[in-house]
């Protein structure tokens, strides 16, 4: 038992590890200026834009406080930021036991298919309108 508990927290360390690479990476390095920054394949191969692109430029904008930049660059994801917290904390997040209710509400029906509704009509209205 004591095992698994360490592997699940080397896991969650090693995943904590690697965002924080990457937000120091997209901090310094700012995704219109560097080409070593991946760019999107399914933009580049179809020319429509997917749910996620501006997802590097609005991090790099909100890691240095431009919500209104970062807003204009991926609107999804700045309105999913609470519920994406609010999901890794109900899986990695202490004091425990509010965890469990936190995991209810996260894992919910009534909160998982509307927010997949509105990921695939981001997806739609992005390329309809060319936001």
């Amino acid at each position: 038992m004591k095992r698994t508990s360490f592997l699940y927290r080397y896991r969650a360390l090693l995943i904590a590890g690697v965002l924080l690479l990457i937000g120091v990476g997209l901090y310094w390095f700012d995704p219109i200026r560097y080409a070593l920054v991946p760019k999107c394949p399914f933009r580049l191969l179809t020319g429509w834009s997917c749910p996620g692109c501006g997802l590097q430029r609005a991090v790099h904008a909100l890691l240095h406080g431009r919500l209104w930049e970062a807003y204009t660059y991926n609107l999804f994801f700045i309105f999913s930021i609470p519920y994406l917290l609010a999901a890794c904390w109900s899986r990695w997040g202490y004091p425990k036991r509010w965890r469990a209710p936190l995991h209810h509400f996260c894992h919910h029906n009534w909160v998982v298919y509307p927010y997949v509704a509105l990921f695939f009509a981001w997806w739609v209205l992005r390329n309809w309108l060319e936001i």
